[in-house]
Formats: C-alpha cells, sequence, structure tokens
C-alpha cells in the first residue's frame, strides 16, 4: 500500500482488497454468518478508520476501484444471505455517503489529492446519480423508518452510518439535533429487534460514540433531580450562612455590656 502514515505497518485494506491480519479467519466467518448487513459491511466500516488515520492510497483511481471491488463482495455476500435488494441498495447508499462526506470534509493536507478527485466525482453521483446526500440521505432514512420492521437491517446501517461520523445537513446545524436522532433511532432499532442486545455481537464500538446508544433520560428525571440538588444546595448554605454568622459575632459579646448599676437622680427641695 502506498499511504501517507508514516507507520510501515499500519492496517490496510488497499492491497489485497482484504482487512489485515489482526482480523482473524474466524471472525470474518462469523460476519459472513451473520443476519445483520453491518457485520458484513465490516471491512467498509473499517476502512473509514484506516481514511481517518490516513493510510489510504495515494492514487484516487485505485483507491476508487477497491471501494467498488469492496461493494461487489458485499452486495454477493448479502444476497447470499437472502437480505432484499433494496436493503442492500440502500446500504450501499448510506455507506457511500459516509466515504464521500469523509473525504470531501477533511481540511487535512493530506487528503488534498484524494479530495480534488472526488469532488469532481464523489461516489454517490457515480453510484446513484446524486450528489446531494446532505439531505436526501435523511430523506431516505426517513422513508425506512415509516415502514419499520421489514427495513431493519438497512435501518442499522444508516445507523451506524451516523455513529460513524455522517452529519450531512446537520454539520451546519446544533451538533445536538444530530445526536438525539441517533439516539432516537438506536432505541426505534431496539424496539424493533425486540431486545436489548448489543448493536453488534462482533466488534466493540468506539468509545467516543458509545454516548450515542443510551437512551434519552426523560425530562422530568432531570428537573426532579436538579430539584432535590437545589434544595439540599440552599439548605446546606443556609446553615453553613447561620452558624459562620454566629461564630463571628460571639467574639462581640463582651464589647457592649448592660451598667449593671442602675442610673437615678436625687433631687434636694429648698
Amino acid at each position: 500500500m502506498s499511504g501517507n502514515n508514516s507507520i510501515g505497518s499500519a492496517p490496510s485494506l488497499l492491497d489485497s482488497g482484504e482487512v489485515a491480519s489482526k482480523v482473524s479467519a474466524i471472525g470474518l466467518d462469523k460476519r459472513i454468518s451473520s443476519q445483520s448487513l453491518v457485520d458484513i459491511m465490516y471491512d467498509g466500516f473499517y476502512l473509514v478508520f484506516l481514511l481517518r488515520n490516513h493510510y489510504f492510497s495515494t492514487e484516487p483511481h485505485k483507491f476508487r476501484q477497491k471501494i467498488y471491488d469492496f461493494l461487489d463482495k458485499f452486495e454477493i455476500n448479502a444476497r447470499k444471505k437472502g437480505f432484499l435488494s433494496e436493503d442492500i441498495h440502500e446500504a450501499k447508499y448510506a455507506y457511500c455517503a459516509l466515504i464521500d462526506e469523509t473525504i470531501m470534509t477533511s481540511q487535512e493536507p493530506e487528503f488534498q489529492t484524494l479530495k480534488d478527485a472526488w469532488e469532481m466525482n464523489p461516489l454517490q453521483l457515480d453510484l446513484f446519480g446524486s450528489q446531494i446526500a446532505g439531505n436526501e440521505f435523511f430523506e431516505r432514512l426517513d422513508g425506512l423508518r415509516e415502514q419499520g420492521e421489514k427495513r431493519l437491517a438497512a435501518l442499522e446501517v444508516y445507523h451506524y452510518a451516523m455513529l460513524l461520523g455522517f452529519q450531512g445537513k446537520y454539520r451546519l446545524e446544533a451538533p445536538e439535533k444530530i445526536r438525539y436522532l441517533i439516539s432516537r433511532l438506536g432505541d426505534e432499532i431496539e424496539h424493533l429487534r425486540g431486545n436489548k442486545n448489543e448493536f453488534s455481537p462482533f466488534w466493540a464500538i468506539p468509545d467516543q460514540i458509545k454516548h450515542t446508544l443510551t437512551s434519552e433520560t426523560p425530562l422530568w428525571v432531570i428537573l426532579a433531580v436538579m430539584a432535590v440538588l437545589l434544595t439540599v444546595i440552599f439548605a446546606t448554605m443556609w446553615q453553613f450562612t447561620n452558624s459562620f454568622s454566629d461564630n463571628q459575632l460571639s467574639a462581640y459579646d463582651n464589647v457592649i455590656q448592660e451598667n449593671k448599676e442602675q442610673a437615678h437622680i436625687s433631687i434636694f427641695l429648698p
């Protein structure tokens, strides 16, 4: 592999078309036998991590061809497992949107050659005839959510693409919106699957995105906790202030004392 990172032993998906030896053959067999499109697409998602760590081909044409080869293998394996053509198509779209955004939003100089080539012909334009994934991604996602359980396989891929950093139109908006959508979609997927199992049994989700899988805490719980905390803080401060004032004023108790002898007036009559 020809790359821009100086670590010679870095993992590569770009020379032989396979993930480095760190991924065991047993693990690959498990993913192929999985009922999840996310697991079958593992190699492609792993490529996103390699991209962000600057392990990629310096020749845009070769890099693009490796992605095409991966997508072909993904489709073959997914069809063998009996996934619907519609779900496979949507999974490929979500993945291409993630790759395109990862490349074209990078501000690092190492990406410039690849970025220049990609801006002229992004994957979504080449494979899907569109280059408005920033909006279309979420329009497609809404359509999948409306169809519910029968589109669960594709929903999981869209969810994972967002977990790995796809933001689309939300990149220019408040970040809490995309975080809420990720959390909400995760809850919907758990409901559709009917359990609370881990999103993927074969790999660990990076620490920086684990928090997005947790359920959103109801607002009333947050307000109740805050009210209790404020009450405790106020009571503590009130007690401390009173105690402090008493201690400070006690030092002046003897400064002003009442005269023990009562004043009297003597009047002498002539």
